[in-house]
């Protein structure tokens, strides 16, 4: 039985557990997801859906998040319908992050909202300021394995990520992009 399935038929089980956890305080929400991030199977992901319900400022339905996916700034993020975080990702949302319906990211992927300012040369790097900006992924996107999306980037829709792309600027709408950095390399429009 295919995932949006059991959602479907789970979904009552599971708004009633998000209205008990609802009730917890923030960190013990993350707290707790940071124990169910290492629960494989149908209860880990559900847990994780239930609890991504409590932390994010929104999540749609048939929300899948794998194992050990590692997420920041859970208030900033804003989750569509049908969305799939798989294995291992690294998901930073405190610049803002919203992803739209239908998106699928595999695993090992990391999403970006932050960089690190280099200006000031009286100070090593890594002591200057952090800069934020957010990430938009649109409806119907693939970012395939070990790709990262850096700050700032808008990845417009039914567009791919080719595996182990860095993408550094924005995607328009039906591109497929690879490398490094990730550039143009087909299109997802038919004909």
């Amino acid at each position: 039985m295919r995932g949006r399935q059991l959602f479907k038929i789970f979904r009552p089980v599971l708004d009633a557990l998000a209205a008990v956890l609802g009730l917890l305080p923030r960190a013990a929400a993350e707290a707790l997801y940071s124990a169910a991030s290492h629960m494989n199977g149908r209860i880990g992901a559900g847990l994780r859906w239930v609890l991504a319900r409590r932390l994010a400022a929104s999540v749609g339905s048939n929300v899948f998040i794998g194992p050990r996916v590692e997420v920041r700034g859970w208030e900033e993020i804003r989750l569509g319908n049908n969305v799939s975080i798989h294995n291992a990702c690294f998901v930073d949302g405190r610049g803002g992050l919203s992803i739209g319906n239908d998106v699928s990211i595999a695993h090992q992927c990391s999403v970006i909202t932050f960089e690190h300012e280099w200006s000031d040369r009286t100070v090593p790097i890594r002591d200057n300021p952090v800069c934020y900006r957010a990430v938009v992924i649109a409806d119907d996107v693939w970012i395939a394995c070990g790709s990262r999306v850096l700050a700032g980037v808008k990845i417009g829709g039914r567009s791919i990520v080719a595996a182990g792309a860095v993408v550094t600027k924005d995607v328009p709408d039906f591109a497929i992009v690879g490398g490094v950095p990730a550039r143009p390399i087909g299109s997802t429009q038919a004909g």
